[in-house]
Parts: structure tokens; C-alpha cells; sequence
């Protein structure tokens, strides 16, 4: 504590900083490596101990199979005795990020269709996949698709912490979409209906148009072909 004629007695306790570290699972592609989290080349440090659980939970919800490649703990800056070794967001997530669910075991929990703001109209719903007890929201509208760990509504500050796979109908290929594609289709079909409801054009690239065609044609008028 420093001490003036003006104030009296001044705080100078520096603020607590809490970090992440991170460890990977036992019989994980991460086997034996650990250190305190970093992403983007940069070490993370959390103000608030709430930011940092908020950061963790996101780092376990986006694991979709099951086997995670690192477990996490809150630590407190500076941790005496860990060694200065970091693990990076990016080497985990290229493992968890792996689909390890049957395509065909989702079940549909909400859905929604609406603007987004700016002018963007978007079919959402939400589809539970019982195997890994988790919860995934599918966006889509006839550009592409995006697929996220967390309701959009409630994560826009977080986007780059939960979203899954994003993708553009015209660059991605059905093909390319993996275990996702049936629910990316069953949300296409969804937005596709709402889009006739309300009178509005719904034209999609010829891959992605014979991609719904295999699956029935989506409740509703029909959609318009390719461009």
C-alpha cells in the first residue's frame, strides 16, 4: 500500500488474472501434452473468472465425438511450478472438431426463421445429437450454411468460440460436407418452405438443389432451380 497527503492510503494490489490450462486426455492424440491455453499466436489471460469458465465450456461443447483431446482447469496468473509451456486452441480443435456421430441420429428441437439483422433472412434450427448429449444450431439461407455449438442469439460475442463449420453453397459441395449434410439439407428443406410462404425467391446451386431432391422435395411450392 503507497500512502499521500491527498488520498491516504492507495490500493495497489494488482488485479487478479486468470489463465486456462489445458492438458491432453490420456489416451488423446494430445497424449502427455499440456500447458496454458493460447490462440491466434497469443497466450490467453481472463479479467473475470466467469470469461474464462465461459471459455472452457465452449471448448468442451465444440468436441463432437467422444473423445476429447484436452481436459481444462482454471488457473490463477501466476501459477508457480508449471512449466512456461502453452497448447494451442487450433491443435485442439483439430481434433475435436472431427464428427464422430451417426449422420442420421439427430433430432430436431427448435427452429426459426427470420432476419438477422441487415437484411439477412435465415432458416435456424436447432438439433439435439443423443450419442454426444449436445445441442448444435444450424443457419442457412441460399448462399450457404453455418453450423454452431451455441443459439446465434445468445453467442454473437463469442462466434469464433463456437462455431462448428461454416460454408459457402457455392464453393462446398454436398459431398464435402461429411456426417453434417443431413442436417444442413433438413434445415435447407426448412428455410426453403418458409421462404415460398412468404413469397420469396429460394434459388440454389445444382448440386445442392439434387442434394434435397434425393431426400423429397421440401414441404411447400416448389423451389426455383439454379441461377
Amino acid at each position: 500500500m503507497d500512502q499521500t497527503k491527498e488520498t491516504g492510503r492507495i490500493d495497489t494490489t494488482p488485479p487478479t488474472l486468470y489463465m486456462i490450462l489445458a492438458k491432453g486426455t490420456k489416451a488423446g492424440p494430445l497424449a502427455g501434452q499440456f500447458g496454458f491455453l493460447a490462440e491466434k499466436g497469443k497466450r490467453l489471460f481472463f479479467h473475470e473468472k466467469e470469461a474464462a469458465d465461459q471459455k472452457i465450456r465452449d471448448l468442451q461443447n465444440r468436441c463432437m465425438n467422444r473423445s476429447p483431446a484436452a481436459v481444462y482447469e482454471r488457473v490463477i496468473y501466476p501459477c508457480p511450478g508449471m512449466p512456461d509451456n502453452s497448447i494451442t486452441a487450433e491443435a485442439i480443435g483439430a481434433y475435436d472438431l472431427r464428427p464422430g456421430f451417426d449422420p442420421m441420429e439427430y433430432k430436431r428441437q427448435s427452429q426459426d426463421y427470420g432476419d438477422t439483422g441487415g437484411g439477412c433472412i435465415v432458416g435456424i434450427v436447432s438439433y439435439l445429437l443423443p450419442s454426444l448429449g449436445k445441442t448444435v444450431w444450424v443457419e442457412c439461407n441460399d448462399e450457404g450454411a453455418s453450423i454452431a455449438s451455441a443459439d446465434y442469439s445468445e453467442s454473437w460475442d463469442r462466434w469464433d468460440d463456437v462455431l462448428l463449420l461454416s460454408m459457402n453453397f457455392y464453393d462446398t459441395p454436398p459431398g464435402e460436407v461429411g456426417p453434417w449434410l443431413p442436417m444442413v439439407r433438413d434445415t435447407l428443406s426448412y428455410t426453403a418452405s418458409q421462404q415460398a410462404a412468404h413469397g420469396r425467391a429460394f434459388r440454389l446451386p445444382e448440386s445442392w438443389q439434387a442434394a434435397l431432391e434425393e431426400q423429397g422435395q421440401p414441404p411447400g411450392p416448389a423451389m426455383e432451380g439454379p441461377c
